[in-house]
């Protein structure tokens, strides 16, 4: 009673001291919040800080892999949540998240410092997708920057999504394939290209989760198909992502079905396209005045070809004041990210002091908490080993009675025979002595077959000793051999002790026997159980060996050791049925259970073969062994 409440009170407080509903660990795990985030609205008004944070999170990355705006009132709320709960994940998908917003809004000095932010703590966890997902973007901020770094964060994107054992990361190899990027060794052919393509769309098809990439995907492979000038080939991807994705269609999606129609030399198509896209950015991303300018280009390009220099004049026009405006803008951008980065600081300075008060009340209780822990975790490795020891010593008690009950029965089995062939000797003097042969040839073969019962007593124990009784596997494999040839030898070795106590001994066997088995093992199990079937059946009776293929399409025979004797008592007939069921193992002396069944079990167990038993009183035995052939 002590012990059970000790262990209830350690439970208790274990459960108590680690309850959560879900554990986050990496990156991954919020792509698959965030795709089932509808399924846990409800939980926002958690009162658990954590999953709250997890579900803030998860609710800003469907946004963004909606292609929506995220709202950042609540991604500074996340930062600061993360920091008071000191979760490391949590700022880093911060960090990645407005990283990744500040990179569609081509704000590079913002997004370069979130996404670097986030990659270092990504990396110190080695959350291979979180570490990925950054370097793609941060690639592009330094490709122009500085060659080295890019190709720095080129070869990690490459040798993390070709060896990772984690789809989503296997994706981001692929688009490097699909996009023929310029870093790239040898230059992908477009079969190549297609195969990654194909590899992807498994993955996007298996994992419901990633559906958003659909879209990112068919971009990509727009690049690359680009840069080899197969035009209608970018035109036929920029039309996929309008028609076959989910996604809701943005100002980037026209900018790039524009950008096909141009290479095409469909300027009306173009010209309705990009303009669309002008349109639709100015609504959808109104700070990105330099994604803007570059739909300008295009258009003014679209224009120009169309013929309408009136209206490529208005665009070029319209490109200047953005170009001045972005300018002008540049000083009071420095500045608002000068005022961020103190703002943040001090910020940053204020979370810390908090967090180390909260770090050393945490401490303390962790404490008094693991001192607990320490003192039931001995009460419980002592409880332990005491139960365990009480198992063992019953074990070895019960090893110690089996062991004397087996020599009882060997020394049984072992006098009987001894004390006959020490009234032999006097009876054979006897009949010579008299010169009765018949009676003298009789009790010969008599002599014989305690001799042979007494070598095949101490064969199985010499088999038994061998056998690995108390192993699951033998040490000797299974080979294919001729079983016809091994029965054969069996019946005529047999065949002479049936004929001398007047019992019937029939063989029948098909042309050929191939068995999958231990033929050693086969040739023992055999013997026994004919030695068995003369041994209880009278003058007069009859046994049968017969094999035959159970089933031409399972590839089984059935080899069969019937006879006409006494049958099994209903008891011992259950017991052996129980023991070749294997729900239970025998034991020697149990139900009168003698050492060559033990044999038989032995060899069927680790030969995958199957052994069923009939009996009736009065009527015989049937022993049906099922092989593999």
């Amino acid at each position: 009673m002590k012990y059970s409440l000790l262990l209830f009170l350690f439970l208790y407080i274990s459960e108590a001291g680690y309850t959560q509903n879900k554990s986050y660990n990496s990156f991954r795990d919020y792509l698959i919040l965030s795709h089932n985030f509808d399924n846990y609205k409800t939980q926002l008004k958690s009162n658990y800080k954590s999953e709250l944070l997890h579900l803030l999170i998860a609710n800003q990355l469907k946004k963004q892999n909606d292609y929506d705006t995220v709202n950042l009132k609540k991604m500074s709320l996340i930062i600061q949540q993360a920091s008071k709960q000191k979760s490391q994940l949590g700022l880093a998908m911060a960090y990645y998240i407005l990283g990744r917003e500040y990179t569609i809004d081509q704000d590079d000095s913002l997004s370069y410092s979130y996404l670097t932010k986030a990659e270092k703590i990504f990396t110190a966890s080695n959350d291979t997708t979180g570490i990925i997902h950054c370097s793609k973007l941060l690639r592009a901020h330094t490709r122009r920057a500085d060659q080295n770094l890019s190709k720095f964060y080129f070869d990690r994107v490459m040798a993390l999504g070709q060896h990772s054992k984690y789809p989503i990361d296997n994706y981001m190899y692929y688009l490097l394939v699909m996009a023929c990027d310029p870093y790239l060794e040898s230059q992908p052919t477009e079969a190549e290209m297609e195969q990654a393509l194909s590899k992807t769309i498994k993955i996007i098809n298996k994992y419901p989760h990633f559906e958003y990439i659909r879209a990112n995907v068919y971009k990509n492979i727009q690049e690359g198909y680009r840069r080899k000038k197969n035009h209608e080939k970018v035109l036929e991807y920029a039309l996929k992502v309008m028609t076959e994705t989910n996604k809701k269609i943005d100002f980037m999606d026209y900018q790039y079905l524009g950008l096909a129609y141009l290479s095409m030399k469909k300027y009306d198509m173009a010209i309705a396209a990009l303009e669309e896209a002008a349109k639709r950015i100015k609504i959808e991303r109104p700070k990105s005045v330099i994604r803007l300018k570059n739909i300008y280009i295009f258009l003014k390009k679209a224009y120009y070809e169309a013929g309408n220099l009136k209206a490529s004049i208005q665009i070029d026009e319209k490109y200047d004041s953005l170009v001045y405006v972005i300018s002008t803008n540049d000083r009071s951008v420095a500045l608002f990210h000068l005022r961020e980065k103190y703002s943040f600081a001090d910020k940053e300075a204020t979370l810390k002091r908090l967090t180390l008060e909260k770090e050393i009340a945490d401490s303390q209780k962790r404490l008094l908490f693991g001192g607990l822990l320490v003192t039931l975790a001995m009460v419980g490795i002592v409880l332990f080993f005491s139960i365990k020891l009480q198992k063992t010593n019953k074990q070895l008690l019960s090893l110690q009675q089996a062991r004397d009950k087996f020599y009882t029965i060997i020394a049984h089995d072992l006098r009987l025979p001894m004390k006959s062939l020490n009234d032999m000797g006097i009876l054979l003097q006897y009949l010579i002595k008299e010169g009765k042969i018949e009676e003298l040839d009789r009790v010969i073969k008599q002599i014989e077959k305690m001799r042979y019962q007494s070598s095949l007593l101490l064969n199985n124990l010499f088999e038994w000793g061998k056998s690995d009784y108390f192993v699951n596997q033998s040490a000797t494999k299974p080979l294919v051999f001729e079983a016809l040839i091994s029965l054969q030898t069996i019946y005529n070795y047999y065949l002479p002790f049936a004929e001398s106590k007047g019992v019937s001994l029939e063989l029948s066997l098909p042309s050929s026997l191939l068995i999958l088995a231990d033929q050693k093992g086969f040739e023992i199990a055999i013997s026994n159980l004919l030695d068995n079937a003369l041994k209880h059946t009278s003058p007069g009776g009859k046994i049968l060996i017969k094999a035959y293929r159970s089933d031409y399409k399972s590839r089984h025979y059935s080899i069969v050791i019937s006879d006409t004797g006494d049958g099994i008592i209903p008891t011992q007939l259950s017991y052996l049925q129980q023991i070749f069921l294997w729900k239970i193992k025998p034991e020697v002396g149990v139900q009168g259970l003698g050492l060559g069944m033990i044999l038989i079990y032995n060899f069927a167990r680790k030969n995958n073969i199957n052994i069923y038993i009939m009996s009736e009183i009065g009527k015989g035995t049937s022993f049906k062994m099922v092989c593999k052939s």
